[in-house]
């Protein structure tokens, strides 16, 4: 028997992870592709999104605006952002979700539908899923 050892990650380790995860699953999702901006303010990010797409749905992995600059439409402004260029590449929906101390709020606000809420999932926070489909209005 092989001998094996379980160890803590390093950053480098969690990409090369990430990246075979990534080989494997393009062998069954297919137009893959990533939709990553940021914001900034005197050159440096204030705001951010990372999503990625396969098939016809944009997955939304996270969006996040720094707390100072939370009130200025960063958020609503990368969001549009990316649906429009989904939209343009023949997208038909975006997934993502959010905790109940995050933006479910500011989701719904944006027309997002919520599909799913895990109440409790962390604690006392619940966790949200929400889809929006794109249209070309």
């Amino acid at each position: 028997m092989e001998q094996i050892s379980i160890q803590q990650n390093t950053a480098g380790e969690n990409d090369a992870i990430h990246r075979m995860l990534q080989q494997y699953n393009a062998r069954y999702m297919r137009d893959f592709k990533e939709y990553n901006f940021h914001i900034s303010e005197r050159g440096k990010p204030v705001a951010g999104i990372v999503a990625e797409s396969t098939f016809d749905t944009l997955e939304v992995e996270f969006l996040f605006v720094k707390e100072s600059c939370r009130g200025k439409g960063y958020g609503r402004r990368l969001l549009a952002h990316v649906e429009e260029l989904a939209l343009r590449d023949g997208l038909k929906r975006v997934l993502l979700n959010t905790y109940s101390f995050q933006a479910p709020g500011f989701y719904r606000s944006l027309g997002y539908t919520q599909l799913l809420e895990i109440n409790p999932c962390f604690g006392e926070y619940s966790q949200f899923y929400f889809m929006k489909e794109l249209s070309g209005k």
